[in-house]
């Protein structure tokens, strides 16, 4: 046997060993969710009934898919619930269409970082931390939306605690406001072949990227260079992104949420092409995760646009930082995010002016007015230095992820941190300040 014949067959050996308990891992968990959303679309889809026994339904359905998969840590859940719809009850009687979502935000935010700090044992909170947010995500929206008059009268407790504990989006998200979930209640679609059709091309795309994530990239990326085992390990750590993002499809379909009556999906998490080619770190923050992008712009940013849109931005990152909570491992990558897409839009915008040149962070729309177009030589030398500073930004953020099962349970120190920076000299963030230089000599 030669050396390729061995090598392919190594290869095999390693995909086999490594492939088939992972793909046996991710079905063991998509089985639950699968299941708990067919029987809740079964149902709506089979019987009519009020709206309200809906309610009802995702209630029973979404409380027990959250026991049998965090036991009963869905306390906390059902506290944060409980609380909010209370002072949401309070509020609306004392001071009627004003403070309710921001105090209702306040209690949210203050409720998580409590958790996590006094109440909640770390491996615990691990475990619950994103469906902690995707609750505190729903009951602020849904307090914000009152306070602008989006309501014609208070939900009533089947109403909202339904919208919380919907089994579709309340484990892995994603976010969806309570009026098109009131829609997709009542949907009620025609073409289920299509319906099986996209269930199945998601759930065979999430496990694609969980293979990508735990075995592939793993292995075709060696440890030559410490840039190379960043790019790795934030490569890694992405792909597990998208296997995310793909079962909370499957999910949402599973229960018929996010298709029309001719059984289209309207669902978009994630765009993994723009992140792994990408034009802009601003298009990498906007295309990561669709909904919470457009939950944070429209609770957040237009909030808080009034008082200038620096201060906007700012607060936007740090309600995102607050949201996943008090760990300074994910405010760190946050807050260095918003600072570099922040400097990176500036300095574009600039040399955009500059040289007549169609490089702006995002692509320009057709009515562009730059002398030098898109397809031009400048425009594309010039954008694909910006994506190649994107790239190494994304591993540079993301070498921290790490894959290690240990240490992402309970939770990665500051030290952890900072060491990783050390490692690559703290690069991006020298280079930013070095971007910034430019932007205000221009």
């Amino acid at each position: 046997m030669d050396e390729e014949e061995e090598y392919t067959e190594s290869t095999w050996t390693y995909i086999t060993l490594c492939g088939e308990p992972t793909i046996y891992d991710g079905l063991r968990f998509a089985k639950d969710l699968i299941i708990a959303n067919l029987c809740l679309r079964f149902i709506i889809q089979c019987i009519t009934m009020p709206q309200n026994v809906r309610h009802c339904l995702c209630i029973i359905i979404g409380t027990f898919l959250l026991y049998f998969n965090i036991g009963f840590a869905i306390s906390w859940i059902i506290v944060l619930t409980l609380i909010s719809y209370i002072l949401l009850l309070v509020f609306t009687c004392v001071y009627k269409n004003r403070f309710r979502g921001l105090i209702v935000s306040v209690f949210a935010i203050l409720f998580l970082l409590l958790c996590e700090i006094f109440f909640v044992n770390p491996k615990m909170w691990q475990h619950i931390r994103g469906i902690q947010m995707i609750t505190a995500m729903k009951v602020i929206s849904v307090a914000i939306e009152m306070d602008r008059n989006l309501f014609s009268d208070i939900l009533n407790p089947m109403e909202f605690f339904g919208y919380v504990l919907c089994p579709a989006n309340s484990i892995l998200g994603p976010w969806i406001s309570y009026h098109s979930y009131n829609h997709y209640l009542n949907v009620r679609f025609l073409s289920k072949r299509r319906w099986i059709l996209i269930i199945v091309t998601n759930l065979t795309i999430s496990m694609l990227f969980l293979l990508l994530s735990n075995c592939i990239v793993p292995w075709y990326i060696e440890d030559v260079t410490k840039w190379l085992e960043a790019f790795r390990d934030a490569q890694a750590f992405r792909m597990s992104h998208y296997f995310v993002s793909s079962m909370s499809i499957v999910s949402m379909v599973c229960a018929g949420f996010g298709l029309t009556n001719d059984c289209h999906s309207e669902l978009e998490i994630t765009k993994p092409f723009n992140i792994e080619l990408p034009r802009s770190l601003v298009q990498v923050v906007v295309y990561w995760n669709i909904p919470m992008h457009q939950w944070l712009k429209t609770y957040v940013f237009k909030s808080c646009q009034p008082y200038g849109k620096f201060t906007a931005i700012l607060t936007t990152y740090l309600v995102s930082s607050l949201l996943h909570g008090f760990n300074f491992q994910l405010s760190a990558v946050l807050l260095s995010i918003g600072t570099f897409s922040y400097v990176e839009y500036n300095l574009r915008y600039k040399v955009a002016s500059a040289l007549e040149v169609c490089c702006l962070a995002n692509p320009c729309g057709k009515q562009c007015e730059h002398k030098f177009k898109k397809n031009s030589v400048l425009a594309v030398f010039l954008n694909s230095i910006f994506s190649i500073i994107t790239v190494v930004h994304l591993a540079y953020l993301g070498v921290m992820f790490e894959a290690s099962f240990t240490i992402q349970e309970s939770g990665y120190s500051y030290y952890h941190i900072m060491s990783k920076w050390e490692n690559l000299n703290y690069f991006s963030h020298v280079f930013t300040a070095f971007m910034y230089v430019i932007y205000i000599m221009m």
